[in-house]
């Protein structure tokens, strides 16, 4: 950063005893000692302990100074630190409060323990100038969805200054252990998991993501997961995560299997993006810029199981809510096209509806299941009045008697609905591919009994990001699943094939009968 002319602007993901903190106040350190007027400021969220023992950090960097006829006073509370003329710099331990003062150098320290991350970062801007200075944001995961997390995944996606840093365990030297024997090596070389139910979990897998792993660090790792973390392999990612999504998975409560989540994420094919539109010759696909109908499959000939279009209109929350429909494959249940507007943008429910009934006529005229709470309502009756076909009703799902269209989102329902997908999903009989589903997924909680968003209800402040806050995608998901379970079961394609063509044939054997005039009457 300080190469091309950028002030530094850092945030660090750390496992344990890395070493994170101590390099970070090195370089304040440095700074204060090499640099004149430069003002260091480290705060916690923790006032007292905390502060002290950090601050005592940098009294051993100072105490073991050679002698450079450089004089340091220390205030009674342990936690400031000058340096007299020439330097005149300072370095400053605090807790839970920023000075009114101006630093060029700032540490926070724990970041994702902080109780309001987002305003103490704002607050920072005014005490820090735009040039030569530097911000670190450093922290161990705390909760999935958090600020910390929040602006992670903003530096990820390159939406801020801060430069995304995490380090792997197994980038460390010391975290390997030497075999007694080559024969040792190689049984455990042999002896490699090949499932996440196994003693050590999926360790090929494991390799075969990070070819840096040999066989001294897996045995390390065994070692840690036997003496250091009571034998769970949860406990060993959260103390020392192999990537950024381990280190936050740990943390999260989804009700959702999130290694499979992050399997999907890197098996997705390549998404087209368009929408639908209906032509005298039929419904085609166009591609578009503005993406509202995202295909991963398109409709294959040879696959004659049926699809369901499930789908979850939107509530008009404070916090904003998407309208999300989904088609789903019957057989295997895959989510093959997704339909909802761009982040910030809204579909009519006239544009929706269009897109839902386009959709199923492009899929082998796919069965309809529309959450009808809300403007649920509306869509299903602008679908009748459109002419849309396969458009269910409760009883055509055995939700209830009723012939009302769709279904009803209650706590009976909700709950059957998430425990399908719940059950599909974890199982790895259910696929989904698009970004913002996953993401759903992901922040999917139980909070006070319901199933929701984790965030949802919360009140969401302007620019803030969107995660947490929806689960439009994962209600359209349900809906197609309910559908799923109330029709008759789908018949593999083979059989359907067999079928027809036990048809064809009979019908051919009866042509080619002598006919008589009677026949013909």
């Amino acid at each position: 950063m300080e190469s091309e002319g950028k002030p530094i602007r850092i945030i660090a993901l750390k496992g344990r005893q890395q070493g994170s903190s101590t390099g970070i106040g090195a370089y304040c350190f440095l700074r204060a000692l090499c640099e004149a007027n430069t003002n260091a400021l480290i705060i916690t969220e923790e006032k007292g302990g905390s502060a002290k023992n950090i601050f005592q950090m940098y009294k051993t960097f100072a105490d073991n100074l050679p002698d450079m006829g450089v004089k340091r006073e220390f205030t009674r509370e342990n936690t400031f630190m000058k340096f007299a003329t020439p330097l005149n710099s300072q370095i400053r331990v605090e807790g839970g409060t920023i000075t009114s003062f101006t630093f060029q150098v700032v540490h926070l320290s724990e970041a994702a323990f902080f109780r309001n991350l987002r305003e103490t970062i704002s607050m920072l801007y005014q005490t820090v100038p735009d040039t030569d200075s530097a911000i670190f944001l450093e922290s161990t995961a705390n909760r999935h969805g958090d600020d910390f997390y929040q602006e992670w995944i903003r530096a990820v996606n390159e939406k801020s200054d801060f430069y995304p840093l995490f380090i792997p365990w197994f980038t460390h030297e010391e975290y390997q252990r030497e075999f007694d024997s080559d024969l040792t090596k190689e049984q455990l070389g042999n002896s490699l998991g090949n499932a996440e139910g196994d003693e050590y979990g999926n360790e090929q897998q494991l390799v075969e993501a990070h070819p840096e792993l040999t066989l001294e660090k897996i045995n390390w790792r065994r070692h840690a997961i036997r003496n250091r973390c009571a034998g769970s392999i949860h406990e060993f990612d959260r103390q020392y995560p192999v990537s950024w999504e381990v280190a936050f998975r740990t943390q999260v409560a989804s009700i959702f299997d999130l290694n499979r989540i992050g399997q999907l994420k890197s098996k997705a094919p390549r998404v087209k993006k368009g929408h639908f539109n209906e032509t005298p010759r039929g419904v085609e696909f166009r591609p578009m810029g503005v993406a509202v109908s995202k295909v991963y499959r398109f409709p294959d000939e040879a696959y004659k199981s049926g699809y369901i279009i499930g789908a979850d209109v939107a509530e008009g929350l404070d916090t904003g809510d998407y309208s999300c429909a989904v088609v789903m494959k019957r057989l295997p249940m895959e989510v093959v096209c997704v339909i909802r507007a761009g982040k910030g943008e809204q579909l009519s429910l006239d544009y929706f509806a269009d897109q839902i009934k386009w959709a199923a006529k492009y899929y082998d005229n796919a069965s309809i299941c529309v959450e009808s709470n809300a403007d649920g309502s509306a869509v299903n009756l602008l679908l009748s009045e459109r002419g849309a076909g396969n458009l269910l009703r409760e009883r055509d799902i055995q939700i209830s008697d009723s012939s009302r269209f769709g279904w009803r989102n209650t706590s009976s329902t909700r709950r059957l609905g998430v425990a399908l997908l719940q059950t599909y999903f974890n199982k790895g009989e259910f696929l989904v591919y698009d970004d913002q589903i996953l993401q759903e997924l992901n922040n999917f909680v139980t909070v006070n009994g319901k199933p929701q968003a984790v965030k949802k209800g919360q009140r969401r402040k302007p620019g803030e990001d969107d995660q947490g806050w929806f689960d439009d995608g994962v209600f359209a998901c349900i809906s197609a699943l309910l559908a799923h379970e109330g029709l008759p079961a789908p018949k593999p394609s083979k059989w359907i094939e067999k079928k027809e063509r036990l048809i064809e044939e009979r019908r051919w054997e009866e042509d080619r009968k002598p006919k008589s005039v009677w026949d013909y009457v």
